[in-house]
């Protein structure tokens, strides 16, 4: 038997909507200076096309700040793994777009939208 659960949004501003996406291999962010670089040393700035409040992250930030030569194959794979967490209000796919035209991302995705169960 499968039992299923009402979801109900959560509250307004308690999280940021996200669109998640994968940087081609020859890619890595500068989260410093919050510009893209590729191996041959061309660069992109993703700043004036997003909102105001936008955020630029690795997913694992760990890996991220590891030197890349140390990294094994499986690694350097989850290092291209990141995310563009939007302001609160903002709705992913009006942007999904966007990102997925950014010369550094081979793959972008809205995720999936967060609940919480409802009452029975």
């Amino acid at each position: 038997m499968v039992v299923t659960i009402p979801a109900v949004p959560l509250p307004k501003g308690s999280v940021r909507p996200t669109i998640e996406f994968t940087l081609k291999a020859s890619w890595s962010f500068d989260t410093r200076r919050r510009i893209f670089k590729s191996e041959r040393g061309e660069t992109f700035s993703p700043l004036d096309d997003l909102p105001k409040g936008s955020r630029v992250a690795y997913k694992v930030p760990s890996l991220a700040r590891a030197d890349a030569s140390k990294l094994d194959q499986h690694e350097r794979a989850l290092r291209r793994y990141m995310q563009l967490v939007l302001p609160a209000g903002e709705q992913p796919a009006n942007h999904l777009r966007t990102v997925g035209a950014w010369p550094p991302v081979e793959e972008a995705h809205v995720t999936p939208q967060v609940s919480l169960p409802g009452a029975f």
